[in-house]
């Protein structure tokens, strides 16, 4: 902003006057007259009055514009912060999932031990669960590097140390329609209205070309003592526009006017794009939520408690319990990986739109 606040001052700046000052010794032809001569002029050039407005105006819209493209540079930070934030939430909800479900394999290795060891059940039952464990102590370990490299990530962005976050990924944006929202974000949207100050900008800039036609004034003033007399004398004058009507920068103003138009019809289309693909994001990742809180989850959760306790009393194969298991953990992961979109989905739509989240 320094800088755009620069530029407003220069455009709003006087031209310096010219001042010029002469002297010398001069002495009279054929006599004994000698002296001291001397001169002194002023000049004040007006040719700045012609696009004076013109320019202050160009200058004080893009301060604006840079002013809403501040603006727009914070909420993408914003919205990677989140992000990262959002991540590090999901990855430890993951390595939460499959500790549980590590602790409940430990205990059934722990059973089908014992049972073996009783002649109970077949001997090569305990290396399958044995394996089994094995694989979900992996995927908990690799689930805690990837919670631990976004913790760190988040540290970096924030510039502390961050042990963990807390966060309810399940909670939802209220959603209004989207014509509402691309509407409002086509009006009050930081990038469409940098792009609406630079044409304001190039506007201002093409019209102060135009100006640039007209003849350039400036007045000035002299006085000058001689050998042989005293004088003192205004001056004006007057460049004419016979040669060069400044065609060349008008041409070029008015293409740079017309690429900031298209520029700004560019950044309107994708916006109504990215909105329209939040939107559904947001929307589709709420209404999957919701089906998996309450259909999903449920069952497969039900399903892994009832074959695991079938098991106990020898009624399910070691088998039936694993697969249970699996599938209730890879439906946590999914519904978790479900909530990160729509987390995701929702704040990008929130940043476009000028929405407050829950």
């Amino acid at each position: 902003m320094s800088g755009a606040t620069g530029a407003i001052q220069s455009a709003q700046a006087f031209p310096n006057p010219v001042v010029g000052l002469s002297g010398g010794e001069a002495f009279a032809r054929g006599g004994p007259g000698y002296r001291r001569e001397w001169s002194a002029s002023v000049e004040l050039p007006l040719e700045y009055l012609a696009s004076r407005w013109q320019r202050v105006a160009a200058a004080e819209a893009a301060a604006i514009g840079t002013g809403h493209d501040a603006r727009t540079v914070r909420a993408q930070v914003l919205r990677e912060l989140r992000r990262v934030f959002v991540a590090l939430a999901h990855d430890q909800a993951v390595l939460e999932a499959g500790a549980e479900l590590e602790g409940q394999v430990a205990q059934l290795a722990a059973l089908v031990q014992k049972r073996a060891a009783r002649g109970e059940t077949r001997p090569s039952e305990v290396p399958r669960v044995e394996i089994e464990l094995e694989r979900l102590r992996s995927a908990v370990e690799r689930s805690r590097a990837a919670a631990e490299a976004q913790r760190q990530r988040l540290s970096t962005w924030l510039g502390r140390p961050v042990a963990g976050v807390e966060a309810d990924l399940t909670q939802a944006l209220p959603l209004p329609p989207l014509d509402e929202l691309t509407q409002r974000a086509l009006e009050s949207g930081p990038a469409v209205q940098a792009g609406r100050a630079r044409v304001g900008a190039a506007s201002a800039e093409a019209s102060a070309e135009r100006w640039e036609r007209l003849p350039k004034l400036s007045l000035g003033a002299s006085h000058t003592e001689e050998l042989d007399r005293i004088a003192t004398s205004v001056t004006a004058s007057v460049s004419l526009p016979l040669w060069n009507w400044n065609t060349g920068k008008i041409r070029q103003a008015e293409a740079a006017l017309e690429a900031e138009r298209a520029r700004l019809d560019a950044t309107s289309r994708e916006l109504i794009a990215s909105l329209t693909d939040a939107w559904q994001g947001c929307s589709a990742g709420q209404s999957g939520a919701r089906r998996f809180q309450g259909e999903i989850l449920p069952r497969a959760d039900a399903s892994a408690r009832t074959l695991g306790r079938a098991f106990e009393l020898g009624e399910a194969t070691l088998l039936d319990v694993i697969d249970a298991r699996r599938v209730l953990l890879d439906a946590r992961r999914e519904y978790l990986n479900l909530l990160l979109d729509m987390q995701n989905a929702c704040g990008g739509l929130a940043a476009l739109a000028g929405l407050e989240l829950p």
